[in-house]
């Protein structure tokens, strides 16, 4: 049986993503990452992002590190989490 544990460090940052055009006006569409097999395509609001409709820009995430690992969760609905490199944050 496997156990969750509380993450060492919490803190906020920006996560390069892909932006891509949402459902609705408020909305926008990220995929993580911007680059190559994506790993979490998920609708977020719109004020959440930087960058233009087709290009790589950042979404704003609440970043944890636990453990050796990196990780981001995403400001969608259900706040999916998704396994990062230190390259794609920035504060």
């Amino acid at each position: 049986m496997s156990t969750i544990t509380r993450p060492t460090k919490v803190e906020e940052g920006w996560l390069e993503c892909h932006v891509d055009k949402g459902m609705f006006s408020d909305e926008l569409a990220v995929t993580y990452p911007s680059r190559g097999a994506w790993q979490k395509s998920v609708f977020v609001d719109r004020r959440a992002v930087k960058g233009e409709i087709g290009t790589v820009g950042k979404v704003r995430v609440v970043v944890l590190r636990q453990d050796g690992s990196l990780m981001a969760v995403l400001p969608s609905p259900e706040q999916d989490i998704v396994y990062v490199t230190p390259g794609d944050i920035s504060e």
